[in-house]
Order: C-alpha cells, then structure tokens, then sequence
C-alpha cells in the first residue's frame, strides 16, 4: 500500500426512536481498489433497495477478508443505555471514534492523507495527529461514504431484525424504527416502552413522564372535590358521570350541574353518560324496601362500577375508582369486592381508596362553601331511608 489512503466515516440510524446508533470507518486499498463492476453497483444507501444492500454488504465483507484485501473497514455500535447517558451527538462521535481505532489497526498509520467525516460535528479524535475534515452534503458523491454508508445500516437492519421477532407489535422490519404513525399509535403508555427504546429521545420521554391513566367515577359535586383534588397530582384523570339512581330528574340536573362546575375549576375533563333511570328501576326491582345497604344498593353500587368499568376497557384506561367510596353510609368492602370482579373480567385495576380518611369531610365542606357547590342531603334514590319526601 504505497499510495496515500483517505478514511470516510459514515453513521448510520442517528434519529430513529430504538436502540443504537452504528457508524464506519472505510478505505479502499488505493492500490488495490475493488474492480469497476463493485464500484459501479455502489450507490447512496437510501437509493438502494434492502435486497441490493445486502448484496453489496456481502460483497464488501468478502473484499475484506483475503490475504490481499481491497477494502479496510472498521464498524462499532453504541447502543440505546449511552445515547440515553451522554446524548445522541456524543454516542454517534464515539461510534465513529471506535470504529476509526478498529480500521486503524489493519492500516499503516503512515500512509494515511486524511480522515473525512460526512456532516459538521467537528468532532476531535485522539487518535489522529490531524484532525478529520467535516463536509457536509458529500454523502451524495463519494463512494467510500457510500459503501461505509452500506456496512453500517445493514450491519444495523440485520440486529433490529432479530428484534423484530422479540417485538412483532412494533412492526420494526417496517418502519425503520423512526417515530412513524404506526410507531406512535403502538407508543401510548408506559407499558409500551421497551429496552431498546432511546429513552431521552422527547417523544419516548414524553410518554415516560405521563402520569398514568385513572377513569374516576363521580356520583356528586361534593364527593367530586377531595378525590380529584388528591388524585391529579399523581394522575391523568378523566371523571365520569353515571348516575342514574338520582331522582327526581331535576334533582339529577342539579347535581350533574355542580359535578361539571368542580372538574372546571379543577381543569380535569369529564363524560358525562345519558341519564338512565328505566335501567336503575330494573335492577332494584322486588328490592325497593328492603333496608338501607343491603341488596338494593348493592344492585346501584354494582351497576354504576360495571358501567365504569366497561369504560374503562373501551378507554384503554386501565386503573379506575368510584367517589362512591366516600360515603360512611357505604359498605367499602362490598364495593372493593366489585371492584375486584370487573377487574378480572375486564383486565383492570380497581383503587381500593378510603376518600372518607384525610379529613375529606372537612376539606369538602369547606370546598363547597368557598366555590358555592350544591350539596345534597341525600343519595339520590327515592327509596333511600333519607329521602326528604319519604314520610311527608
């Protein structure tokens, strides 16, 4: 090798949302270069289909293995865990720097012109005695970038392929990792993210801060207060009104009224289901005198939390609880009991919350008083031991 050699370093998968970035140190034996019909079939990797390559990755690994090779490469991998810890920009000049020692091994240091790096980083190397040159837009010209172009994002596809079968949900051997739309509707919850996922990557570490999900029943303005007060820091929630136990209907308007002033004021969004009486007075037939906790109002707890939970599933919402809890007139442990029933029918997870602890009376007297929310001096079924009308 007595002619001046001149090293192309290329990367390849800087910007994709998973695993590692890989980059390659390439020179051709100027002496010795691979013949015409290679150097012709050699283009811009993105212009090459996925089968052509792989032909030419092959075809380059095999012109580097002889006793008298014509091709000089040097390729190195760092993946997802230090892109995480030192930023992609760092992570992408080390790959290039151990790919760099790995080619300078099987050259003579001597004969080398000059290292050239295809983008303006302005990345240093100990390494070298003269520091690389940085020009930008030649990816579209040279062929050794080319070709190091080639190593790189097959040597890549080839290890994302294997993780395409750990992952099929991904559909990594179609998108090419990058944050496509079929990327961003798998990528929704935290559950989702996997361990090749670069994790400082904003889209990724988005999803990694949400706080999580809860579908919050409500059955009051009142009840309403405490709940979402204490639960929105730590929870993204969404408050559901049903309630079809309230009666009269305008009773039912009322209440409902004050139950969308409360998640306003405290910025929360809200469904609001239509009014279903019919459906209530079915489920407590036979039962509308029986005593106060009893199976009547099992039926009315049990039918508020299925419709929940329903929603819940239908949502994607997997963590779910009722205000219904808040209520010392309430039995907590027949609703957490049905709260466990629809978990495991629908796959959710109930919270088994007191809201009646932490002076939730107090801090929703004064709550109400201070924002003007109604406050009912019943549950709302005319069948309870306190409905106002019930000895008049």
């Amino acid at each position: 090798m007595s002619s001046k050699i001149k090293i192309w370093i290329d990367e390849a998968w800087r910007w994709p949302w998973l695993w590692s970035v890989v980059a390659c140190a390439l020179c051709f034996d100027p002496d010795n270069k691979p013949n015409k019909e290679l150097l012709n079939k050699i283009n811009d990797s993105k212009k090459l289909s996925e089968k052509k390559r792989d032909e030419l990755y092959k075809e380059l690994i095999k012109l580097s293995l002889w006793d008298n090779p014509k091709v000089f490469f040097g390729v190195w991998v760092v993946d997802n865990y230090i892109i995480d810890d030192i930023n992609i920009r760092q992570a992408n000049r080390e790959a290039m720097r151990r790919a760099l020692v790995e080619l300078l091994r099987k050259i003579d240091n001597n004969k080398i012109n000059s290292v050239v790096i295809d983008w303006n980083d302005n990345y240093e190397f100990d390494e070298l005695e003269k520091q690389p040159l940085f020009i930008v837009g030649w990816d579209w010209k040279v062929l050794e970038i080319w070709a190091a172009s080639i190593i790189a994002k097959v040597f890549r596809d080839k290890l994302m392929n294997t993780y395409s079968e750990l992952y099929p949900e991904l559909w990594i051997e179609n998108h090419k990792w990058y944050g496509t739309k079929k990327h961003r509707e798998y990528l929704t919850w935290k559950d989702k993210i996997t361990w090749i996922h670069r994790l400082s990557y904003k889209p990724v570490k988005k999803i990694l801060d949400a706080k999580p999900k809860l579908l919050l029943h409500i059955c009051c303005g009142p009840d309403a207060t405490v709940p979402i007060m204490d639960l929105k820091e730590k929870y993204d929630i969404t408050c559901f009104w049903y309630d079809p136990n309230i009666q009269p209907k305008i009773e039912y308007n009322k209440r409902l009224k004050h139950f969308k002033k409360v998640c306003e004021i405290e910025d929360v969004p809200y469904i609001e289901w239509p009014y279903d009486v019919d459906n209530f007075m079915k489920e407590i037939k036979w039962l509308e005198n029986t005593p106060e906790r009893w199976d009547k109002c099992t039926n009315c707890y049990d039918m508020r939390m299925k419709k929940t939970a329903e929603l819940a599933e239908e949502l994607w919402i997997i963590e779910w609880t009722t205000t219904l809890n808040i209520s010392p007139h309430k039995d907590l442990e027949k609703m957490f009991k049905i709260g466990d029933k629809y978990d495991l029918k629908h796959k959710l997870e109930f919270l088994k919350i007191a809201f009646r602890k932490n002076k939730w009376f107090e801090r929703s007297v004064e709550y109400t008083k201070k924002h003007k929310i109604y406050r009912q001096n019943y549950c709302g079924c005319i069948y309870s031991d306190t409905y106002p009308e019930k000895y008049k």
